[in-house]
């Protein structure tokens, strides 16, 4: 006879190993009204708050309902301050509970906060917390009083129990020696040191050494706030430092330098001399324009080679990423290659791999790209700043005898920037360079009028072989970049009216692609849109956003527009008016059943009142489809003065 086992059959020693794979909220919801038995042990086990920004204020409160009784059990606490449909979320969180065996603690920030001072009090008074990481997502800001508050809490706090942190907020800590400092326990430091010009070096690492004399992790992203006008280079200022005044930090094992600064091979040696016993150390520099010398330098191996036997003798782990932009004249790429031998020997299976291409700034120059094989398996949190690739000039050495596994050093890498290789570019390996890439942006190319004797020709050779040409630029882009694997594209486009002859030859040749990002006039283009060699790509788009650039997507489009991407879950785009706006979403809403999110920009507002509401669009969709499509707490309508947004989920 078959007999079966019911989940009230497991013991609970499984449950309790479930239950930790599952944050709070997962729990709550499937388990805390099931029976008396899982309610005791929902009583007795360790908690994992999680809160995403795509959470519901419903969630939340769902979720804050059932701390009331169980908030002494949460170990651990992420949380973003914004969601979908409500803000200061950690501040409603510690105004409503006590979490006081927290040992993990990650706030995400993204806008000031006025009560986040309470917060803060709460934090200082966490005995047992362990870990607090503060991150401010990209593009967002918060505001310098809570930086400086956030920064006094961690530098200053009392709590023994305090290991590790991560501030990962643009603040220079000038400030910092002003402190009572009693962070003496740190045993692991991630910090995010930036300000303006001059005011941020790696030598700003200096003060944080006399603070923390524990530590034996360190990661310091050091970054300099270039106004977007600038583009000459500043040269290191060196200090002056009295011999004994060199802070030594003899407990740092392992560091980890993430620089968009100027430095040189002197600047970095000064602070490793801090690090006697230093036994990993990792180096990322990002792309910027480098002084002639201290390119040199940087790409010399014999420099690094002196500089560790002398500061860091018991270095047994070395790893780096390197971009450098710099004139001419150029440097020798075997030269750089053989300089690095001494490190061959060193460290078993160490490779390192070379890539240069021409720039055309101000000035002819070249840009270098050297990485280490196994920096691509560090956590770094930071993206790889890759500028447009030369596909004529591209060059490529490596310490190994071939380039074909150039792929590996780089499978970390999954976003990318190019120009259309007008060509099939000059690379000797058998497989594309960057065969991760999910998600790609293309600029189209452009031809410089004043050369009219190369446009004439290139005109000529195009009309007179055109498929051949286009052909022979998706040849060179897949030399490039593994195009199966994207799934994600954007194309930054000119004004030429036969580049759409180029991105149907791209998108085909990216078989995989759901999300695009293109110029609205191609929305409306008839030899695009139309276009019987593409109306099966358009069917699996899921995401499709129009380039902000005032072109407008006329009322009358939208029926076409929904019957070539019939599986779109997000959209955004341009049109004249609120008034347009108001017959494309009836649109929307009554023909794209999947449809999630929608936002459309407009120019003029409008002076009729219409009957735009929340339980508008909710009563549209189930008109549309059925009265299971929707769930209600997840609708958000917003209007302002430039857009209408929706959300139906």
């Amino acid at each position: 006879m078959d007999t079966y086992a019911c989940l009230e059959d497991l013991s609970n020693e499984i449950f309790f190993e479930l239950f930790d794979y599952l944050h709070a909220l997962d729990i709550f919801t499937a388990f805390a009204s099931l029976n008396k038995r899982i309610s005791s042990i929902l009583q007795s086990i360790a908690l994992h708050v999680i809160i995403l920004n795509n959470h519901y204020d419903q969630e939340i409160n769902f979720l804050s309902s059932h701390l009331t009784f169980h908030a002494h059990q949460v170990i651990s606490l992420k949380c973003y301050d914004t969601i979908r449909d409500r803000s200061s979320i950690i501040s409603l969180l510690f105004d409503r509970h006590h979490f006081i065996n927290l040992q993990s603690c990650i706030f995400m920030l993204d806008k000031p906060s006025n009560q986040f001072e309470n917060v803060l009090k709460q934090i200082e008074n966490l005995n047992r917390l362990v870990s607090f990481f503060v991150i401010q997502p990209d593009y967002k800001k918060i505001s310098e009083t809570d930086k400086c508050d956030i920064t006094r809490t961690t530098f200053m706090n009392t709590l023994s129990s305090l290991r590790s942190v991560m501030l990962r907020y643009n603040y220079n800590y000038s400030n910092i020696s002003t402190y009572t400092l009693n962070a003496s326990n740190l045993m692991s430091l991630d910090l995010l040191i930036s300000g303006k010009v001059n005011t941020v070096s790696i030598y700003s690492i200096l003060p944080i050494l006399r603070v923390c004399h524990k530590i034996r992790y360190l990661h310091a992203i050091i970054n300099e706030e270039i106004p977007s006008r600038k583009t000459f280079s500043v040269k290191v200022q060196e200090p002056f430092i009295y011999e004994n005044d060199i802070v030594i930090s003899p407990q740092i094992k392992s560091f980890h330098l993430s620089i968009s600064v100027e430095c040189s091979i002197r600047s970095i040696g000064y602070i490793l001399r801090c690090m006697p016993n230093l036994i990993h150390f990792k180096f990322y520099h990002e792309a910027r324009t480098v002084q002639w010398e201290n390119a040199q330098d940087l790409v010399n191996g014999y420099k690094w080679q002196n500089m560790f036997e002398i500061h860091v003798p018991f270095l047994s782990k070395f790893d780096f990423h390197m971009s450098i932009q710099k004139y001419n004249p150029k440097l020798d790429l075997d030269m750089i290659i053989n300089s690095f031998e001494y490190f061959l020997k060193k460290y078993p299976e160490w490779q390192m791999i070379i890539d240069r291409w021409k720039t055309y700034a101000i000035y002819p120059g070249e840009f270098l790209m050297l990485r280490t094989f196994d920096y691509h398996k560090y956590e770094r949190n930071l993206p790889i700043k890759i500028p447009l690739i030369d596909d004529e000039s591209f060059e490529i050495r490596s310490t190994k005898a071939t380039t074909n596994d150039h792929y590996l050093y780089y499978s970390d890498i999954k976003y990318f920037e190019l120009s259309l290789p007008m060509r099939t570019p000059r690379i000797n390996c058998s497989f594309p360079l960057f065969q991760h890439i999910n998600s790609l942006m293309i600029n189209m190319p452009i031809i410089c009028a004043s050369s009219s004797n190369n446009l004439l020709n290139i005109e000529n050779s195009f009309q007179s072989n055109e498929n051949d040409y286009t052909q022979q630029c998706i040849t060179g882009l897949s030399k490039i970049v593994y195009l199966p694997n994207v799934n994600q594209i954007e194309f930054e486009t000119s004004d030429d009216p036969d580049e759409w002859k180029y991105i149907q030859f791209i998108l085909h040749a990216c078989p995989n692609v759901i999300n695009l990002k293109i110029s609205s006039a191609y929305w409306i283009l008839s030899e695009f849109i139309d276009n019987q060699f593409l109306i099966s790509i358009f069917k699996q788009i899921k995401i499709l956003k129009s380039i902000r650039e005032n072109r407008y997507i006329p009322s009358n489009f939208l029926l076409k527009l929904v019957e070539r991407f019939p599986s779109i879950t997000n959209i955004e785009f341009e049109m004249f008016s609120f008034d347009d706006c108001i017959s494309a979403i009836d649109i929307l809403l009554n023909y794209l059943k999947d449809l999630s999110y929608l936002k459309i920009y407009y120019s003029q507002d409008s002076l009729l009142d219409y009957p735009f509401s929340r339980n508008y669009i909710i009563d549209k969709r189930r008109q549309a489809f059925n009265i299971n499509i929707i769930n209600e707490y997840k609708v958000i309508v917003s209007k302002n003065r430039e857009s209408v947004e929706i959300r139906l989920s």
